[in-house]
């Protein structure tokens, strides 16, 4: 039992804390893949013209070509606890903005004078100033950005470690970036070395913060003068030391590395991923138009060249337009100005073959210009979403390993230049929570004017709503390649209009945003005897105030002033916040079909929603709270199951879960459960591996609320291997897909 109980805790606490999500690098994760899959509170039932819309901007100084970040609960001295959005711009300026308001700075600091837009003549510039998307280490509190400068005629770049409370430096900060690499090429080699010029060099992509290293990376100024592509490593610690140096082109010039803005990419052993720029390419002295696996140190491990690469470097269609995507099977995602989409194997990339023969697949996608994607990356079939020039938005289904080549969903319109923003926005896999976000201009040569769009994922013919749709939520000028930030319920879009512009659900709207079920974290229909999350604003106490007892031993169903209504009767409570209440789904409400949720917090009763009611909801715990992924398992010697502690075949395990529905003998929701346990009235399989297990026990977890357990024999012809499918189906619903055990 001691263990049974630590797993489920730990289950349930690390639900709470990821529902407090954070964006702390660009791209939202080490993958890239432009997708936010913990968000709770947007959806596709409220995003629309009447709930949906701009609630305030931000000024600042300069354009913002980096994504912000997002920081939640963060103490600011003098300030209190806030959530915290970070800016950056052009003007080399930072920002740290209370997330939630409209005002100043909570802190601001300039970086030194920017680059004057005539010494480059970049195309929709004003200046160069902080143009990669700065990383946070929430273990230091620590954010990392480099600011490009000129001073008394001179080029730099400067690393700043900045404390996330205040913006003063750490660390050992600035340090004025330098670099050299061994060469005898005929262009820039200086007594056998090349050395790193900051006036030829990019700092675009986003930064990567990886095993207490910061790593950044350099393209060109519009592909202008001898210019190299660069990776570079700096202890996060002391960012006077660099640790670490790779150059692509040592015996020749380009290969920048520029990837439309976008982070470097790293998986879980710690290899990193770029695309390079125009540039011949041999795997040896020069590595153009490819796509480098890197380990930690940066040496070169392995790598993929299309074999048409001089061709691509020939009419500028280069491969490093957008950045590697890492998929969560092992794959590496990768496309270019020609619109041609690789899928790679991560363990073997393949170098150049004729006619691309080693790579898993390639097809043409789209027209003119993979910059930017975004990757729905859910179980039983991922969505890749591309654009092209002046073309509509196009989703490729993901099944099996393999992308389907034909789009099996897009806009019914096309704009103009492909320089979007896009992003994806769910929580977890649940269809009717996916929205496809993108920013994007109708101009078909400047920047010009954006507009922000929102698209059910699965659908993209059906738009939710659109910043043209009301006057007053105007974007401004695009952000060019520039991903908005999705975090608890607001949009952060970027502009060059010298401001953060913040959508959100206007002040009108329920109170209730979504109600899941915690096991899942999938919405839909509740069960009674089922364990929810409401998820919302104004709900509770700003601090977590966990589940109380009666002098019966029974849960209360008021907590730090907050109670859940259904259809007016209080139901018991787990824990409140202000953003979110996990309840139990009261017994009796098994006698209908719909009921009414009604938060009250201090007495006053918010809006209410109308939610479904099944006869059985089952969601799956899983390890980490997220619903897909490792399930929250005991093998049979009372051990959690794990990828190093598998179940031998022919052995027990023990599953848990929330959502049986109506049991025998009645489960009172607010009773912890004792014998004789309340069994489901409803009939209960189990699949492994898709074989049908034999069932030993299925009914309440003793001695706990709202938890069935559910007791089975690993079928000896399953499949061993380290994430094995299990499903649980009570009557005519099944837990969601993508809970895995590890079977020997």
């Amino acid at each position: 039992m001691t263990d049974c109980m630590r797993l489920l805790l730990l289950a349930l606490t690390a639900l709470s804390i990821n529902a407090q999500v954070s964006v702390l690098t660009g791209n939202y994760d080490l993958a890239r893949t432009n997708a936010n899959v913990k968000e709770t509170i947007l959806n596709q039932s409220n995003v629309n013209v009447r709930q949906f819309g701009k609630l305030f901007s931000l000024p600042v100084n300069g354009f913002i070509n980096a994504q912000p970040l997002y920081v939640p609960g963060l103490a600011i001295p003098g300030k209190g606890t806030r959530n915290v959005v970070y800016v950056v711009t052009h003007n080399n300026d930072v920002y740290a903005f209370d997330a939630d308001t409209a005002g100043p700075s909570l802190w601001h600091v300039n970086l030194g004078p920017s680059v004057p837009n005539e010494d480059y003549l970049v195309a929709d510039l004003e200046e160069i100033g902080i143009l990669g998307t700065p990383v946070i280490d929430p273990a230091t509190k620590t954010i990392y950005v480099v600011a490009h400068a000129k001073e008394a005629g001179d080029y730099f770049y400067r690393l700043h470690a900045l404390d996330l409370t205040t913006g003063a430096e750490k660390f050992n900060g600035p340090s004025v970036i330098t670099a050299s690499a061994p060469s005898n090429n005929k262009y820039d080699s200086q007594n056998g070395q090349v050395p790193f010029i900051a006036k030829w060099n990019l700092q675009r992509p986003g930064l990567l913060l990886l095993n207490k290293t910061v790593y950044i990376a350099f393209g060109s100024h519009n592909d202008t003068g001898y210019f190299h592509g660069w990776l570079l490593g700096y202890d996060a610690s002391n960012v006077q030391q660099q640790v670490y140096s790779f150059m692509t082109s040592p015996n020749g010039y380009g290969a920048s590395i520029w990837q439309a803005g976008r982070a470097p990419a790293a998986d879980e052993l710690g290899n990193i991923y770029v695309a390079t720029g125009n540039s011949p390419s041999d795997g040896i002295e020069t590595l153009g138009e490819s796509v480098l696996k890197l380990s930690t140190g940066l040496s070169l491990t392995d790598w993929f060249t299309p074999d048409n690469w001089e061709h691509l470097d020939n009419v500028d269609n280069d491969l490093g337009s957008a950045g590697p995507v890492l998929t969560k099977s092992g794959m590496v995602i990768a496309g270019g100005k020609e619109g041609v989409l690789y899928l790679l194997n991560r363990n073997n990339m393949g170098h150049t073959q004729p006619g691309n023969t080693q790579v898993v697949q390639t097809f043409p996608a789209i027209g003119f210009g993979i910059f930017n994607t975004a990757f729905w990356d859910r179980a039983g079939g991922g969505i890749l979403y591309l654009r092209g020039y002046n073309d509509s938005v196009k989703g490729f289904r993901f099944t099996n390993g393999r992308f389907e080549t034909s789009p099996f969903t897009q806009t019914g319109f096309g704009v103009g230049l492909p320089f979007d923003g896009m992003v994806v926005s769910a929580n977890g896999d649940a269809e009717n929570s996916g929205i496809f976000w993108f920013a994007a201009t109708t101009e078909v040569q400047f920047v010009g004017p954006a507009v922000l769009h929102a698209f059910a994922a699965t659908d993209l013919s059906r738009e939710l709503w659109n910043s043209n749709m009301n006057p007053t939520d105007a974007v401004g000028t695009l952000a060019k390649f520039t991903t908005p930030t999705i975090a608890n319920g607001k949009v952060y879009v970027p502009t060059f209009s010298n401001q953060l512009v913040v959508y959100g659900l206007r002040s009108a709207q329920q109170s209730i945003a979504a109600v899941v079920n915690i096991a899942s974290g999938q919405s839909g229909p509740i069960a009674a005897a089922e364990m929810v999350t409401i998820f919302g604003a104004g709900l509770g106490p700003s601090q977590l105030a966990n589940f109380e007892l009666d002098a019966s031993g029974k849960l209360k169903s008021s907590v730090a002033g907050t109670r859940m209504l259904f259809n007016g009767i209080a139901a018991p409570l787990i824990y409140v916040r202000s953003d979110q209440v996990t309840a139990i789904v009261p017994a009796w409400v098994a006698d209908l079909t719909k009921v009414t949720i009604q938060p009250e917090y201090q007495g006053v009763r918010l809006a209410g929603s109308s939610v479904s009611v099944a006869a059985t909801s089952p969601g799956l715990f899983t390890l980490d709270g997220s619903g897909v992924g490792p399930g929250a398992v005991l093998n049979q010697d009372g051990t959690i199951n794990s990828s190093t502690n598998p179940a031998a075949r022919g052995s027990i395990v023990v599953l848990f879960g929330t959502g049986q529905g109506r049991s025998n003998p009645i489960w009172r929701e607010a009773e912890l459960a004792n014998a004789p346990f309340p069994k489901p009235v409803n009939p209960v399989a189990v699949t492994i591996g898709g074989r049908p297990a034999e069932l030993l026990y299925a009914g309440a977890a003793p001695f706990m609320a709202a938890l069935f357990q559910v007791n089975a024999r690993v079928p000896a012809e399953v499949e061993p291997g380290a994430a094995v499918q299990v499903i649980v189906k009570i009557g005519d619903n099944s837990s969601q897909a993508g809970v895995t055990i590890a079977v020997e």
